[in-house]
Formats: C-alpha cells, sequence, structure tokens
C-alpha cells in the first residue's frame, strides 16, 4: 500500500491540474452548456460587471453565438447587447453595429432594443439606423421594417431611426 500513496498523490494532482487547465481554456463549451450560450452570457452580465463581460466576449468569436441568437431574434441577445456593448473595445464594437445594421431589416424590434437612445453612443438608434456605406436597398428595407415595429418601449429608438433613414437620403 505504502508505494501507491505517492502515485495516487501524483494522480490527484494531474487530476486537479488538468481540471484548472481546461478551466481557463478558451475553446468551445461542452455540448451541453454550448445550446444555452447566450443564456450564459446573460447571466455574466447580471453576475459579473459588464466591462469583464465585454472583455471576455472580445476574445476571437465570443461575440458569434451572441450575434447568431440576435438574428433570430431573441430577446436576450438583444439585452446582452444593449448592456456590454458600451463597455466593448472599439474594434468589437465597430463590429458589433456593423453587424446591427445588417440585420436591421430582418430583425428591426430586436436591433433596436439593443441600441441605446443616447445619440453620442456608437451603438445608438441613430449610428445604426444610418444609411452611410449602406446601399439603397438596406435603406429601403430597412426604413420599411422599422415602420413595422409598434413596441411603446421602442417608440423613442422608432421614430429616431426613421428620422436617421429619411433625413440622409444623399447618404446612400
Amino acid at each position: 500500500m505504502r508505494p501507491l500513496r505517492p502515485l495516487l498523490s501524483a494522480l490527484l494532482v494531474c487530476l486537479s491540474a488538468g481540471l484548472c487547465i481546461m478551466a481557463t481554456q478558451n475553446g468551445p463549451l461542452p455540448p451541453t452548456i454550448q445550446g444555452s450560450r447566450t443564456e450564459h452570457v446573460l447571466h455574466m452580465t447580471t453576475h459579473d460587471s459588464a466591462a469583464q463581460t465585454a472583455t471576455t466576449l472580445s476574445r476571437p468569436h465570443g461575440w458569434d453565438e451572441v450575434m447568431h441568437a440576435l438574428a433570430q431574434g431573441k430577446p436576450e441577445a438583444a439585452h446582452i447587447v444593449a448592456s456590454v456593448l458600451p463597455k466593448a473595445d472599439t474594434r468589437t464594437t465597430r463590429t458589433l453595429v456593423h453587424t446591427m445594421r445588417t440585420l436591421l431589416p430582418r430583425q428591426p424590434a430586436t436591433v433596436l432594443s439593443a441600441s441605446e437612445v443616447n445619440r453620442q453612443a456608437a451603438g445608438s438608434a441613430a449610428n445604426i439606423c444610418s444609411p452611410v456605406g449602406m446601399s439603397a436597398t438596406w435603406r429601403r428595407q430597412a426604413t420599411q421594417a422599422v415602420t413595422t415595429v409598434h413596441d411603446i418601449k421602442l417608440a423613442t429608438r422608432t421614430q429616431t431611426c426613421l428620422r436617421t433613414l429619411q433625413n440622409t437620403a444623399h447618404g446612400a
């Protein structure tokens, strides 16, 4: 029994080290957790700071699942973007704003609920709805889509978006 004691101790140390290394990896989550990635990120935004969540999501492919959920119109994704976007780094913010602009014609209510009311913010409804750099087709589709949003909580953002789309006709 005595010769097995060092072997068992070494095995326990290796197992503990392996579990610690696995916990710090940035790779994909195990299949049981992967399906609820947006729920996990939502949990992070409520229990960790928004800045910490933004840093975590700014790693390669960190936002992929959230953007996929936003493209599907999932409200929890809009909540994640709205709470974390102000704390994201500049490159991530540009990418998210561009993605939101692209999604606007297909998911106007979700995108507007993820936007900010503050016109100075990068993720503002005015920035997202700006047709500058977007095609005339995008502008027309975005305008039509935004006019279908009738949520009273989004009224200010909807009006800001429509004004931006209509007043910058020469920008597209």
